[in-house]
């Protein structure tokens, strides 16, 4: 039975079977059982509304263009393919699309005046990106994620990245750390920015001596934190912590601390991004940030929809809690020899 016959026999409308197969809206106890009947009557288990009603919008995903964005960062590829069957399970065609700076170069760009898009996700977005105006003029519904600016009237859902980084500045400090080094993602990432910007808070608020000279930036990759954690220790030996943007930044600065001799945690405690699985089988485990990836995608599908369909939303703004993850990589500076 389609959607639309569930809403005939229930003599309600499509909009209002899906609200309430999707536990949303408010409803009369009457309507809610009437259309919950017919439907624990009718339809199969696992399906979707979208797929019952033969709705199928055409998503687009744009993400970074430079080509190391899959290879180097396995949770931004774990992260891609479960929105991906999301969608997919939901009866949408997903296409995911590169984007870079120059807006007039941009694959996505050129996609948004050659083909119909019923709405996009703007998945790891640019800091001062125009490709945000160009879809209000349009009037597609978008949602930024693995990033976020702080402007109002811009959709969201998302890790609460900078929360995230402020709890392990919170957390280094509890253990007596004031000199922390900073080995950071790509400047014109927004996802990169949140990171920092929750560094700078917690600075702030504790404190303690913030210092540019502490922080480099780069790509999300292994060789990022192999060289930098080399740079950062050979002008401040003093430092005592060093906290990198992702997991995989991580593994490269333990290659090499180990090279330059560095015990981990005993000279320097280390912090990560991310939580890969491979995290807690590092010498030593790794203590990070654990993001909780696998909901994320269902409630990016369900909103998004949401703002295809009711252009009575303003605006979304969905922040995700982080969790800090403690193992053994961290050591309390008084028991440093």
């Amino acid at each position: 039975m389609k959607l639309k016959e569930i809403a005939k026999k229930a003599n309600v409308s499509i909009s209002t079977v899906s609200r309430i197969m999707n536990n949303q809206g408010n409803f009369s106890e009457e309507t809610r059982r009437k259309v919950l009947e017919i439907v624990n009557e009718h339809l199969k288990p696992g399906v979707a509304p979208s797929k019952l009603a033969n709705i199928s919008y055409n998503i687009v995903v744009i993400v970074p263009g430079n080509n190391d964005f899959f290879d180097n960062d396995p949770s931004t590829s774990a992260d891609l393919n479960h929105l991906k069957e999301e969608f997919e399970d939901y009866g949408h065609q997903i296409h995911i699309v590169k984007h870079n700076t120059d807006l007039q170069s941009s694959p996505a760009y050129k996609l948004l005046s050659e083909e119909k898009v019923d709405a996009a996700i703007i998945f790891d977005p640019f800091v001062n990106d125009k490709v945000f105006e160009e879809f209000e003029k349009l009037g597609i519904p978008y949602l930024l994620t693995n990033g976020r600016t702080y402007k109002i009237g811009h959709n969201y859902i998302d890790y609460d990245n900078r929360k995230g980084a402020y709890n392990v500045i919170r957390y280094l400090h509890e253990l007596g750390h004031q000199k922390i080094g900073i080995i950071a993602g790509p400047k014109q990432h927004l996802v990169n920015l949140n990171r920092l910007d929750g560094c700078k808070d917690a600075f702030r608020d504790f404190k303690m001596p913030w210092s540019d000279t502490n922080v480099l930036m780069g790509a999300f990759d292994p060789a990022h934190g192999y060289e930098a954690v080399k740079q950062l220790m050979s002008e401040d030996p003093s430092i005592t912590a060093i906290f990198t943007f992702n997991d995989i930044i991580a593994f490269g600065a333990m290659k090499g601390l180990a090279e330059m001799n560095i015990r981990i945690p005993k000279d320097v405690s280390l912090v990560g991004f991310d939580d890969l699985k491979l995290s807690e089988f590092m010498v030593p485990p790794l203590t990070t940030v654990r993001r909780f990836r696998y909901d994320i995608s269902s409630i990016i599908v369900k909103v998004l929809t949401e703002l295809i369909m009711n252009k009575n939303i303003a605006e979304v703004q969905i922040s995700l809690k982080t969790e800090l993850i403690e193992r053994e990589s961290c050591a309390k500076v008084a028991n440093k020899g």
